[in-house]
């Protein structure tokens, strides 16, 4: 009975909105702009800060930092003793990335590895595509595994997904190192944003560092991984790890004397990528959370002077037996409804601006990557929103229905209510729309602002017909020059003018 009365109060909603094409079109567009910029923002923030990191076995996966703020590396020798003698995780390791010039036959390229030990893939539960991965039993000293690790993107771009690369050797910085397998497609590494071509093992290095990188203590430039026991708290890690950095300090006052440990969440780098970014994000949500209140309210007064215009065909359905309630039914109905169907085409509109993100790279010299996709979680945010959007500007005539008398409507053709209280609830939704409204429009101009001051700051010479060229000699191979495709010359001053120019080796 309850489903039938909902089916008629649906149906009666349509038939009204066909007939309202006008109010009907202005408010799927802007429901369709306020629930799809919310959408876009939370499916970022669920990427980057709320979902857990995209391997096959996330929890318990903590990066071991220092207390200090911005402060995320440790050195080697720091990470196997406490691989070694901590209590609270099943397994530590240990990644760092670098570039080189990958080349193999007539062809070069400037790569972004991760360098990593050998227990990497095993701790993140993860499974080659081709080939096999490399283990902790392949490492026995130092350059005693020269094995690489492809990434997928990197296979299929550079290799036409060829399975015969398995076995075959290729050269880093004039290194022979031989390709043993292929990373499968959903696996990036344990940073969000920065997408490696390939992983190496720790152990070994193209760049002839020497022992000291194993035997430093002083050079921090690792990351460290490590993944929780089951029923240990971070705080309890983190208690068990500064046990041990007291002990190290007392043992090696030079060099570890400042060592702390902290456990932050991974993906985001820490903290010198994580804070910022997560401020940002909170910014940025509660921008479009802003938008989508000025949507409601906007909508509200559109609904309640449509309903004030209704109110003869209202007071005669209460004249012949309607219920106020149904009354108010159907037009919640209306309301939820339109709101309904605004949040799907924002979804819609959301999930298209989605897919472009994903497929953006910001800095072509730089493997950053914002892979951002709708899933379930986004899907259900959407229909909350649309739903709660919906209930919210659908009440607002609440009043108006239940203070309608139909008898004086129907000889007057008035509303039946007071007419100064009507008109004041309204000024009051007009005041929040335009108090919200210069709200956004101010940061926008703010934001613009400072996004020209950051274009068009001193950098101390004319930038007019200067070129930039950059070199890296340690990757080896014959010395050349490239210009980045996607650069831009024209004359400038008699001078040619080259952004995105430089040379490598390959």
């Amino acid at each position: 009975m309850a489903f039938d009365a909902v089916a008629r109060d649906l149906r009666y909603a349509a038939r009204q909105l066909r007939r309202s094409p006008a109010f009907t079109i202005t408010a799927l567009l802007t429901l369709t702009l306020g629930i799809g910029a919310n959408v876009v923002v939370f499916s970022v923030l669920n990427a980057l800060v709320v979902k857990p990191l995209d391997v096959p076995q996330p929890s318990g996966l903590y990066n071991v930092v220092h207390k200090a703020q911005g402060y995320d590396s440790q050195s080697y020798p720091d990470y196997l003793d406490f691989q070694r003698r901590n209590t609270t995780f099943s397994d530590m390791a240990a990644y760092r990335i670098q570039n080189a010039g990958l080349t193999t036959g007539n062809a070069a390229y400037k790569c972004w590895y991760y360098r990593v030990s050998g227990n990497y893939f095993d701790m993140l539960g993860v499974q080659p595509a081709q080939g096999r991965l490399f283990h902790t039993s392949d490492e026995k000293g130092p350059n005693s595994a020269p094995y690489i690790v492809l990434s997928n993107d990197f296979w299929r771009t550079h290799f036409n997904s060829d399975p015969d690369i398995v076995g075959t050797t290729v050269d880093i910085n004039k290194h022979p190192f031989t390709v043993i397998g292929v990373a499968p497609g959903a696996f990036h590494g344990t940073d969000v944003f920065l997408w490696p071509d390939f992983w190496m093992p720790i152990v070994d290095s193209p760049d002839d560092e020497g022992a000291n990188f194993f035997s430093n203590r002083g050079m921090h430039n690792i990351w460290i991984l490590g993944k929780l026991k089951p029923g240990v708290t971070p705080q309890q890690a983190s208690d068990n790890l500064n046990f041990i950095a007291r002990e190290l300090a007392r043992q090696y006052p030079a060099s570890d004397d400042d060592l702390s440990a902290r456990l932050v969440k991974p993906g985001l780098m820490g903290d010198q990528l994580g804070d910022p970014a997560r401020s940002f994000l909170a910014g940025i949500m509660l921008l479009a959370f802003l938008v989508l209140l000025a949507v409601c309210a906007n909508l509200a007064s559109l609904f309640a002077a449509r309903t004030a215009d209704r109110s003869r065909e209202l007071a005669i359905r209460l004249a012949i037996g309607s219920s106020r309630w149904q009354v108010l039914r159907q037009l919640l109905a209306e309301a939820v409804l339109i709101s309904v169907l605004g949040g799907a085409l924002g979804t819609i509109f959301s999930t298209a601006l989605l897919d472009a993100l994903t497929g953006w790279q910001p800095f072509a010299e730089f493997p950053v990557h914002v892979a951002v996709s709708a899933d379930p979680k986004v899907y259900l945010v959407a229909l909350l929103l649309a739903v709660g959007s919906g209930i919210v500007w659908g009440l607002v005539p609440v009043r108006q229905i239940w203070a309608t008398n139909s008898a004086q409507v129907m000889k007057s053709g008035a509303a039946g209510t007071i007419v100064f209280r009507r008109l004041a609830f309204r000024d009051l939704l007009l005041g929040v729309q335009i108090m919200l409204c210069t709200l956004l429009v101010t940061s926008s101009f703010v934001a613009l602002r400072g996004m020209q001051h950051s274009l068009h700051a001193p950098v101390g010479f004319r930038p007019q017909g200067v070129i930039l060229a950059e070199t890296d000699l340690h990757m080896g191979g014959t010395f050349g020059c490239f210009l980045n495709p996607n650069s831009e010359t024209h004359a400038a001053g008699g001078w040619t003018h080259s952004r995105g120019y430089g040379c490598r080796d390959h």
